[in-house]
């Protein structure tokens, strides 16, 4: 029974330590690269490998941010 407890007492440090947010602001890497925002989600835990909504790439132009905007809105009517 020991050995599980003990993987599950590191493996959420260890995954804190690996996350863009405290790569960047505590241990202090410079924001560029595949640090730089917006960051990609993760995996999304088990639901992410079940194949439910899937990642992909982060779109950031004017007209997918639009429809992302009115696409949350409940399901009012587009006009």
């Amino acid at each position: 029974y020991t050995n599980p407890l003990l993987i599950q007492s590191i493996i959420p440090t260890k995954g804190a330590f690996e996350g863009n947010l405290v790569k960047v602001h505590v241990l202090g890497y410079p924001a560029s690269g595949d640090l730089k925002r917006p960051w990609k989600s993760g995996a999304g835990g088990m639901m992410g490998m079940m194949g439910g909504q899937g990642g992909g790439e982060i779109k950031t132009d004017k007209k997918s941010i639009e429809a992302a905007e009115k696409a949350g809105r409940g399901g009012s009517k587009e006009e």
